[in-house]
């Protein structure tokens, strides 16, 4: 008989390379990135729209904030304060319900693609880039529709001649 024992095996031998994934395998993990990243876009567009009211349903602040800037930026262009409230209240109302729509759009979107195991993350990044043009034009609309902003840029036309 031998005197010699078995060796137990080395550490570095009982280790195994991982087996790969399978391409489900791999179309899950991807899936539940795309998940998230969706999920965490929305939630971003739903903060937006929220943390937003109040500038669109008071936005005299915003818009005299503004025109104070375009005064600092263009001495000749010299408006006063912003008068036309009442209609930038009413485009307000109809910017916040273009992002709500906009928004229950790209939840019902996102959750379709999802459903159908696609990928789903561009769906929220198409909604906020049109969401914010189609708020971006009801705040320009306001400005333009404003008396004394008219004026500014008629004196301002006047005197470049």
């Amino acid at each position: 008989m031998s005197d010699k024992k078995p060796q137990a095996p080395k550490p570095e031998d009982s280790k195994q390379a991982p087996t790969p994934l399978t391409p489900e395998e791999k179309q899950e993990r991807s899936l539940a990135l795309d998940r998230f990243i969706t999920w965490g876009l929305i939630f971003v567009g739903v903060y937006s729209v929220f943390s937003g009211l109040a500038d669109y349903i008071n936005p005299r602040p915003v818009m005299n904030a503004l025109v104070d800037e375009l005064n600092t930026l263009m001495p000749d262009f010299n408006m006063g304060t912003f008068t036309g409230v009442a209609f930038a209240t009413q485009m307000g109302w109809i910017a916040v319900t273009i992002q709500a729509v906009i928004l229950a759009l790209v939840v019902w979107k996102s959750r379709e693609r999802m459903q159908a195991k696609k990928k789903s993350w561009w769906v929220p990044v198409i909604g906020a880039v049109i969401s914010n043009i189609l708020s971006t034009a009801c705040i320009f609309i306001s400005l333009l529709a404003d008396p004394g902003f008219q004026e500014a840029i008629n004196n301002m036309a006047n005197s470049a001649k």
